[in-house]
C-alpha cells in the first residue's frame, strides 16, 4: 500500500485529463484503499458526522431530472404531504426526507444507485435509505435525504419450490409477510422467524432488520432462513449473494466488480481479526446489534481454507438496515408447520422464580417460551372491549369467560408477576408427556404449571400476549408507547434480577410500561408511556436510554435483540462493543459502501441527534 507521499508523486506524472477520468472511474477503489489506513479519516466517514454534512437543496431538486433522464420509471415525489408521510415510522422519531422514490423493479433500483453514485461528489448529502412497510421501531427507514420505497411496487411473490422435501420461496422485498404466509400455508410450511408484526410487515424489511419472534427460541432470526439474496451494491449492479466455499471465494475475489471486491476485503478483515471478532460475539442467543462478522464464516478461518464450511455475506446483509446495499429479491427456506402442539401455562407470583422456571423449561427444547407481565393481564381484564374486533362474536365471549374465570377462580383474584406460555411439540416431548413436563416444572419453582387442554383458554392467553403493546395505550391515551428500550436481552438465568432492576428504573423515572417478550431468550419488550408534546421528553429519553442500556449490559445482556440499531441504539453500541470492534464495524461498512450512499448514520457513525430528531406528536 503506497503512502500518502508516494501517491502524490504518482499522481503528478499522470496527465491532467487522464487523471480526471481515472478519478471518476476509480473513486470507489481509491476510497476503499484509504479506508484500510487505520489513522486516516476518509471522506466517506467524514460525511457521516452531523457537523460536516451540509444540505444541498439543489442536488435534491436536480435528482428527479437526473433519474428520469437515466430511465427511472417509478414514482418520484417532493410533495409536502408525501414527504410528511415518510417522515415517521413506528419509532419515536420524525425526520423529513427531501425526496421519495418508488422503484417499479430491480432496474429502477440500479438506476437510482448509479445516479446517486455519480452525483455524490457534487452533492455529498445525497443518499438512499430503503424503506419497506415502515413498521420498524428503531428509525432505520428515516432520512433527511432520499427514501427509496421498495414496498409500493416491488411486492411480487415468486414460485414456491419443493426439492427433496425442502421448501423454499422467492419474493421481492415489498411482499407482505401475511401474503407469503398465506401462500406457504397451502404447502403446510411456514417461516419460523416470523415477528409479532407479521400482519403488517414485509419480508424484505424483516430480513433487512434480521427480525425474529416467538419461535426464534428454536429457529433463530430471519438470517438463519435466508437461502440467497439479490442485492444492488455500490456500483449500481445487482448480484446474487449466497454462501460459498473457499474455492468459490478465491474465484470471486479475482473479479473486478463490487461483489468480488467486497468478498475479498471482508474475508481479509475477518482473517486478520479473527480472535477479536470471536470475542466480540454477544453472549445472548438473540442479537441484531452491529455487523455480525462472527457469523460470516461458520467455521474457523483455518478450517475454511482447508475446504470446510462457508463464507456467507447474506449474514452480513441481513440486519444491515440497508447500509450495505439494497435488497431486490429474497429466497428463503421454510419449516413444516408443527401440528399437535401443546401449551403449558405457568403463572409466576414470585418474580425471582421466573428465571428458574424458564431455565428448567429450556431443558425440554420447547418451540417457544413467551411471557407477559401483570400489568398486561390487568389491562386486558379492564379493557375487554379491546378483543371485540379481534375475535368472532362467539369466540369473543368464550375468551372473556376464560379470562375472568382464570383470574377469579384459578388465581384467586391475584395477578401473577409473569405468565409464561411454553409451547411443546412431538419433537419436544419424545417419550415424555406434556403433563409430565408440567409436573417437573411444578417441582422447580413453577408451582402452578399446568397443561392447557381447552383451545379457547389457550387462545385467551395468546390474545393477551400478542396484545400487550396495544393494551398499554389504554393507560393514558394522551401519551404514546415509546419504542426505545424495548429490545434489551439478557441470558434467561438473569431475567428475574434484570426485571427487578427494570421495575426500579421505571419507578425512578416515574413512567409505566406493560412488559411482554420472549422469555426463553431472556428478551423483554416494554414501551414506557411518554408525552412527545412535552419539552422535557427528549432529555428524559436520553437519560432513560443511558441507564437502562447500562443495566442490560451489566447482566451480560445486549441492547438490541431483534429490532436493530437504527437511530436510537447506534450511539450506544460502545456499551456492548469495545473500540476495536467498533472500528471493524466502521471498516466493513466502508468496504461495502465506500461513498456512503446507503442509509448513512445507522449501525455506524451516528449522525442523527436523538433529542433533536424525536417526534413532536403523540
Amino acid at each position: 500500500m503506497p503512502t500518502k507521499k508516494t501517491t502524490k508523486k504518482v499522481a503528478k506524472k499522470v496527465p491532467k485529463k487522464t487523471a480526471k477520468k481515472l478519478a471518476v472511474k476509480s473513486a470507489e477503489k481509491k476510497t476503499r484503499k484509504k479506508a484500510q489506513k487505520k489513522k486516516v479519516v476518509t471522506k466517506a466517514i467524514k460525511k457521516t458526522t452531523t457537523e460536516t454534512i451540509k444540505r444541498a437543496p439543489l442536488g435534491h431538486l436536480l435528482i428527479e431530472k437526473k433519474l428520469r433522464d437515466a430511465g427511472f420509471s417509478g414514482g418520484i415525489s417532493t410533495n409536502k404531504g408525501i414527504l410528511e408521510k415518510y417522515s415517521t415510522d413506528e419509532s419515536i422519531f420524525s425526520i423529513t426526507p427531501q425526496v421519495v422514490i418508488q422503484p417499479r423493479h430491480q432496474k429502477d433500483v440500479e438506476i437510482a444507485v448509479q445516479t446517486i453514485n455519480s452525483e455524490t461528489e457534487r452533492f455529498p448529502s445525497l443518499s438512499l435509505t430503503p424503506r419497506a412497510a415502515g413498521t420498524g421501531l428503531s428509525g432505520g427507514s428515516l432520512t433527511d435525504s432520499i427514501v427509496i420505497d421498495v414496498c409500493t411496487h416491488m411486492k411480487s411473490i415468486g414460485e414456491i419450490k419443493n426439492t427433496r422435501g425442502h421448501t423454499t420461496f422467492t419474493c421481492e422485498p415489498g411482499a407482505m409477510w401475511r401474503d407469503v404466509e398465506k401462500a406457504l400455508k397451502k404447502e403446510d410450511v411456514y417461516l419460523p422467524s416470523y415477528p409479532a408484526s407479521k400482519d403488517i410487515c414485509s419480508i424484505g424489511g424483516s430480513v433487512a432488520n434480521n427480525a425474529a419472534g416467538p419461535d426464534s427460541l428454536r429457529y433463530g432470526h430471519c438470517a438463519d432462513w435466508v437461502e440467497s439474496l439479490n442485492v444492488t451494491l455500490y456500483d449500481g449492479k445487482t448480484y446474487l449473494i449466497k454462501p460459498i466455499n473457499y474455492r468459490e471465494l478465491k474465484a470471486l475475489s479475482k473479479k473486478d466488480n463490487a461483489h468480488g471486491q467486497i468478498a475479498k476485503e471482508v474475508f481479509a478483515l475477518i482473517e486478520k481479526n479473527e480472535k477479536t471478532i470471536e470475542r466480540a460475539k454477544p453472549k445472548t442467543k438473540k442479537n441484531s446489534a452491529g455487523f455480525p462478522l462472527w457469523d460470516v464464516l461458520n467455521v474457523s478461518v483455518a478450517q475454511f481454507k482447508k475446504g470446510k464450511g462457508f463464507f456467507d455475506l447474506t449474514r452480513l446483509i441481513s440486519g444491515s438496515q440497508g447500509t450495505i446495499g439494497i435488497i431486490t429479491s429474497v429466497t428463503m427456506r421454510t419449516q413444516p408447520i408443527a401440528h399437535d402442539t401443546q401449551c403449558i401455562v405457568v403463572p409466576v407470583f414470585d418474580l425471582m422464580d421466573a428465571g428458574k422456571v424458564i431455565s428448567k423449561a429450556l431443558e425440554f427444547n420447547p418451540i417457544n417460551v413467551e411471557l407477559f407481565d401483570g400489568l398486561t393481564f390487568d389491562l386486558a381484564l379492564k379493557n375487554p372491549q379491546f378483543f371485540k374486533d379481534r375475535l368472532s362474536k362467539l369466540d369473543y365471549y368464550k375468551v372473556l369467560l376464560s379470562m375472568y374465570t382464570t383470574y377469579h377462580v384459578r388465581y384467586g383474584r391475584k395477578i401473577p408477576e409473569f405468565t409464561l406460555l411454553i409451547t411443546l411439540d412431538p419433537k419436544t416431548l419424545g417419550t415424555r408427556t406434556a403433563a409430565g413436563i408440567a409436573k417437573t416444572l411444578k417441582q422447580n419453582h413453577g408451582k402452578r404449571a399446568r397443561v392447557v387442554q381447552n383451545p379457547i383458554e389457550r387462545e385467551m392467553f395468546w390474545q393477551v400476549r400478542r396484545a400487550s403493546y396495544t393494551l398499554s395505550k389504554f393507560q393514558d391515551e394522551t401519551k404514546r408507547p415509546a419504542a426505545f428500550l424495548e429490545d434489551m436481552t439478557v441470558p434467561p438465568e438473569h431475567l428475574s434480577k434484570f426485571f427487578v432492576e427494570v421495575k426500579k428504573l421505571l419507578k425512578k423515572f416515574n413512567v409505566t410500561a406493560a412488559v411482554h417478550g420472549h422469555g426463553g431468550n431472556g428478551h423483554l419488550h416494554f414501551y414506557p408511556l411518554l408525552d412527545f408534546t412535552n419539552k422535557t421528553t427528549p432529555t428524559l429519553v436520553e437519560k432513560m436510554a443511558e441507564e437502562f442500556f447500562k443495566t442490560a449490559v451489566t447482566y451480560d445482556g445486549n441492547i438490541c435483540g431483534e429490532h436493530n440499531d437504527g437511530i436510537i441504539r447506534t450511539p450506544h453500541l460502545n456499551k456492548m462493543f469495545n473500540k476495536k470492534t467498533l472500528t471493524l464495524f466502521t471498516e466493513v461498512e466502508h468496504i461495502c459502501d465506500p461513498l456512503d450512499i446507503f442509509n448513512p448514520g445507522k449501525k455506524v457513525n451516528p449522525r442523527f441527534d436523538v433529542k433533536e430528531s424525536l417526534r413532536k406528536k403523540n
